[in-house]
């Protein structure tokens, strides 16, 4: 169907799935841009108790990627398969990144955003800024992405060589392990890290921290094909044990810096969310003009992540005066400047992007 100038095909998507990425994607502007809402009669919208978005782009990126992990296992020529994996992940991530880090070097050229102490720039090109280390003062929205980027060249790799000891298990013991290994981690380096600002760098936004919330999502996955029964009788309570404890975690107290602030909590929202995906991938369609919005929202999504913060420049920076003086309307300004933006980029660099990769690889279905 055709909606907002963009062609969405319902072939091959699942509309649960959607709904999820369509949540997420709110959730990160709705967190960029609550701030202005304090002290105003919307001040309630602010203090919503909402998950962290980015958290649930991991465990789709997670689910949807072991997915197609799990069927390149199944094929005898995965190793050409992986470099065409590569070649359509790079298309789909990259330009928008790529696109985004311009725009940020270009707005602190002009003045129109300051840049403090960070990592040198081969380090974003290379998509290198937070492996093991924090980083802070520049393009702050990039921290997601070199996680899932690097999450989507090991994986396969990792699956290649874990598979002529494990089989047909070697997706769920690649993502044990890397679970296992991201909490060890969070252990040893993070226990004692009681600053607000630096537990969000250091816990939250550091690849070697942060990667089960992706693995928790391949495991998923590998469950929904190996037991495809359970799976699908599971939904239900799956559900609702997922909405409890991600209320149980926002009544549970904690002192930042303990074990369970470091090492637990950082997966009790990517905990949830999978337990929710069984009855998510249970609902196949939807009909009716919200339901094309969520589609096209989900499409939207990356470019929208990627312009959203920016957008936050502009209505802290330059029209500062007018946020203070207009709480409201300032809000519903950021997100039109973010709708705009979005599109924006998505029409001069994600789609073309996209038609580029169809192009490419459409001889090699």
């Amino acid at each position: 169907y055709y909606m907002l100038g963009i062609v969405v095909s319902t072939r091959n998507r699942v509309f649960g799935l959607d709904l999820l990425r369509a949540f997420a994607i709110f959730c990160v502007v709705h967190r960029h841009g609550k701030h202005l809402l304090y002290g105003t009669r919307l001040d309630w919208l602010a203090n919503l108790p909402l998950p962290h978005g980015v958290d649930l782009f991991f465990v789709l990126s997670g689910f949807l990627i072991g997915l197609s992990v799990i069927k390149m296992t199944g094929q005898p020529d995965m190793g050409r398969n992986i470099w065409r994996f590569y070649g359509k992940t790079a298309l789909r991530i990259l330009p928008n990144y790529y696109a985004l880090l311009l725009v940020n070097l270009l707005a602190v050229h002009c003045g129109m955003i300051g840049a403090g102490a960070h990592p040198p720039l081969y380090r974003y090109i290379t998509l290198t800024q937070n492996i093991a280390t924090p980083f802070k003062g520049f393009y702050w929205e990039s921290w997601s992405v070199p996680i899932q980027w690097w999450f989507y060249i090991f994986f396969p790799l990792f699956v290649l060589f874990v598979r002529r000891m494990a089989g047909r298990y070697a997706v769920a013991v690649v993502a044990v392990v890397a679970m296992a290994a991201a909490l060890v981690y969070r252990a040893i380096v993070c226990v004692g890290v009681d600053d607000p600002f630096y537990y969000d760098i250091i816990v939250r936004k550091t690849l070697a921290s942060r990667s089960d919330s992706i693995y928790v999502g391949v495991l998923a996955a590998w469950i929904s094909r190996a037991f495809p029964d359970f799976w699908l009788k599971s939904r239900w309570w799956a559900l609702a044990a997922g909405i409890g404890l991600f209320v149980v975690a926002h009544t549970v107290g904690y002192t930042l810096g303990d074990v369970y602030s470091t090492v637990i909590l950082p997966l009790i929202v990517p905990v949830s969310a999978t337990l929710a995906l069984p009855a998510l991938t249970s609902w196949k369609h939807s009909g009716g003009k919200v339901a094309k919005g969520v589609m096209v929202l989900s499409l939207l999504s990356y470019s929208m992540f990627m312009s959203n913060l920016m957008m936050a420049y502009v209505v802290d920076g330059p029209l500062r005066s007018f946020s203070l003086a207009y709480g409201e309307a300032a809000y519903g300004l950021f997100w039109l400047l973010v709708v705009v933006a979005t599109f924006v980029l998505y029409y001069s660099v994600e789609r073309p992007a996209m038609r580029l990769r169809e192009r490419l690889f459409a001889k090699r279905k």
